[in-house]
């Protein structure tokens, strides 16, 4: 297992906006925000700009370099940025100020650039530049998110990875306590309460068994008590210093029946199949068909009824494996694995792992075995 060595953030994100004719990017949306501030103005920006409540932070460049950093906060976090953040201009917003679209749209006014770049440009902030510098050309172009973000580097590993050994323990704290009698709620207490003492900032967990498990998101009872012969499964999504931990687990109740058994084995074997194909050069298409193919040879690919992958990262990340995803794997992406299949009457499973795509093929982040522990 090998990772490559990027250029830092902030040169790569001077180097992209110079390609694309301008010096000024300006992000609005928090990913982007957390994953630009972090090492030069903070070690873990996800503790000051804690909720997607930043309006906007400037990122200047000069001849592809990176230059001054201006964050925009707005009157919530306006003390914790000042205060917090480091090695940048913050433009205090108290109540008696105007909203920090008018900031902003004031400071690039006194600049005077020809184009400016942003992630994503809300109407309000468009409207406020427009009326006071109309000769600026306002682009939307969210390439940190498609193009820098999209290739891990060793800060996002080491965050991802820390994510994925917590959720590794939430997930087989649950799982043992799950035993005939238990509720659901129950398990994944156990499993949140794990989680945050080992460092999670955010923790969501969500059990389906027995007749919870046929459906999508639906028909689940965290109250329900667990029965001998009940499929479950639990689902989580938890953030650890702003980056997302991912997973599933499936099992059955005791022995169970032996279609319950074939579903459970399918859904784990569509789990290795996908997961080994996620390398460099890979087509989604072909990856997500080979799934819908391995479920159709036992009457079930009908429901298979939602994406295989995601990508992982700060959130909204790519890529996405679905149905009709054009999408080529590459080199440094992460990304879910996530093959589910649920059957009305029978039973429902979905395996999920974090997925990191080295420079020699696929890793998994998150290591809980397939057949989970349960209580004895």
């Amino acid at each position: 297992m090998t990772e490559s060595v990027l250029p830092p953030r902030r040169q790569r994100l001077a180097a992209a906006a110079a390609l694309r004719g301008a010096e000024i990017f300006i992000a609005t949306q928090r990913p982007n925000q957390l994953y630009l501030l972090a090492g030069s103005q903070h070690e873990d920006p996800s503790c000051v700009i804690s909720r997607g409540n930043c309006a906007a932070v400037l990122f200047h460049h000069r001849a592809a370099e990176a230059g001054e950093t201006v964050v925009f906060p707005g009157a919530w976090i306006s003390n914790a940025c000042r205060d917090l953040l480091k090695d940048c201009e913050v433009v205090e917003n108290h109540l008696s100020d105007p909203p920090p679209e008018r900031q902003l749209a004031n400071r690039l006014a006194s600049m005077g650039p020809r184009r400016v770049l942003f992630d994503q440009l809300p109407e309000p902030m468009a409207n406020a530049i427009a009326a006071a510098a109309p000769s600026i050309e306002l682009v939307e172009d969210d390439f940190v998110t498609t193009l820098l973000r999209r290739r891990k580097d060793e800060e996002d590993l080491t965050r991802m990875r820390e994510a994925a050994r917590i959720a590794d323990l939430g997930m087989q704290t649950a799982f043992a306590q799950i035993q005939p009698g238990t509720t659901c709620a129950q398990a994944i207490s156990a499993g949140t309460g794990a989680m945050l003492a080992a460092g999670a900032e955010s923790v969501a967990m969500a059990p389906a068994s027995g007749v919870g498990t046929y459906y999508l998101d639906s028909g689940e009872d965290p109250r329900r008590r667990i029965e001998e012969g009940d499929m479950v499964f639990i689902d989580m999504g938890i953030w650890v210093h702003g980056y997302l931990g991912d997973m599933t687990r499936a099992a059955i109740v005791g022995p169970g029946r032996s279609q319950q058994r074939d579903l459970l084995d399918t859904v784990q074997q569509a789990y290795l199949q996908s997961s080994q194909q996620m390398h460099h050069g890979a087509r989604a298409s072909d990856i997500y068909q080979s799934v819908v193919d391995l479920y159709a040879r036992s009457g079930w690919a009908s429901f298979f009824v939602h994406h295989l992958s995601h990508g992982l990262g700060l959130g909204g990340d790519v890529p996405i494996v679905a149905r009709g995803s054009d999408e080529i794997l590459q080199k440094g992406d992460a990304l879910s694995c996530e093959p589910g299949c649920y059957v009305p009457g029978l039973g429902g499973a979905r395996v999920e792992n974090m997925i990191w795509i080295s420079d020699t093929g696929p890793v998994e982040l998150t290591q809980t075995p397939l057949d989970p522990e349960l209580a004895s």
